[in-house]
């Protein structure tokens, strides 16, 4: 921060493991912004991020913070279903936009989030960190057209279905999402508000390209750790292991042509994180200062949600989803304009 510069002042709504353990240390690192007020329905929460971070309140009712003419921005990071509701609040206050994935739990709520946002002018980012991982970029510029996708993940599709979709069809792919077919079941319980908490699902591309990912519920395979990602392109083949923290170069048959390895703690926050949770805050700040368009928009984030919900019916219908058609129906064909400039 320049000796001219303002420094930022962020509130913080939702005080649990994400705020406490992630969002609110990665705030201390970053140089001219601070967090200076906290919301949570448990005080006692709140109050001890204030008094482990510093700041000036601690209140239970995030509509002080978004009235609080001196916040420039807010980190929220509440249950899914409060995310919609209070990113537009946050927008129809003038608030800069951090909000933890999924950005809602409805199709039609997220549609509405981007349209307050995107009147508003404020910069939105919304919580898909992987995209700003390191060792995702190092894979994306080793395998920048693959053929082929794959990608595996266990727990359940609400928190973690947007994370594999996102890096699908706003990184790895570039040509335009045309058809997904999935087929799945409810067999754990993880999401009982979904007609599936488990699936596996191929998206195709108008390249041809394709991702097949698959989500294991709570079926889980300590060799492969959470989750990992494989491109195949057409004379390399690219490997993010154990949940980004390794990517590998392959070649030819018999060899690794080039591996970067993270040796750091899984909790590991701030600059030398692996997961990409510091790099989107960072990104968030120049944003904000900078005036520059964020990376992970509304528009993301809600056409992400767009086809975790086609996926989920072709899981109920057993046939393949048009994704133009699909967003028409659901009048969300404004989230394919502009796709171009996604990445």
């Amino acid at each position: 921060m320049s000796g001219g510069e303002k420094q930022l002042r962020l509130g913080v709504i939702g005080c649990g493991g994400m705020a406490a353990q992630v969002h609110c240390p990665n705030v201390t690192a970053i140089a001219g912004a601070r967090t200076v007020a906290y919301c949570d329905v448990a005080a006692e929460k709140a109050q001890a991020l204030l008094d482990k971070f510093g700041g000036e309140y601690v209140t239970t009712d995030a509509a002080r913070i978004f009235d609080d003419k001196s916040i420039d921005g807010v980190l929220i990071q509440v249950g899914p279903k409060w995310h919609a509701r209070f990113a537009q609040m946050a927008a129809m206050a003038g608030k800069h936009v951090f909000v933890e994935k999924p950005i809602a739990v409805e199709l039609a709520d997220a549609l509405d989030v981007v349209r307050v946002v995107e009147a508003s002018g404020v910069k939105f980012l919304y919580g898909t960190n992987n995209r700003l991982a390191p060792l995702v970029l190092k894979a994306k510029a080793m395998c920048p057209q693959p053929l082929y996708s794959f990608s595996q993940c266990s727990e359940s599709i609400t928190h973690h279905a947007c994370h594999f979709i996102d890096l699908a069809v706003n990184l790895f792919h570039e040509a335009p999402l045309e058809r997904v077919y999935a087929s799945g079941g409810q067999f754990w319980n993880l999401d009982p508000h979904l007609p599936a908490d488990s699936f596996c699902a191929v998206l195709t591309f108008a390249d041809r390209s394709t991702h097949t990912c698959i989500y294991h519920g709570a079926s889980f395979n300590p060799l492969l750790s959470k989750y990992h990602y494989q491109l195949f392109g057409r004379e390399c083949c690219v490997y993010l292991a154990r949940r980004f923290k390794e990517c590998h170069l392959m070649k030819d048959r018999n060899q690794v042509a080039q591996s970067w390895v993270f040796h750091g703690d899984d909790l590991d926050r701030g600059p030398f994180g692996y997961m990409g949770h510091y790099q989107e805050l960072t990104h968030w700040v120049d944003c904000i200062r900078t005036g520059a368009s964020c990376t992970m928009t509304a528009r993301n984030a809600a056409y992400v949600l767009a086809i975790e919900k086609a996926i989920l019916h072709s899981i109920q219908t057993g046939r393949a989803v048009n994704v133009a058609a699909f967003l028409r129906e659901h009048d969300a064909a404004f989230l394919q304009q502009g796709r171009e400039g996604v990445r």
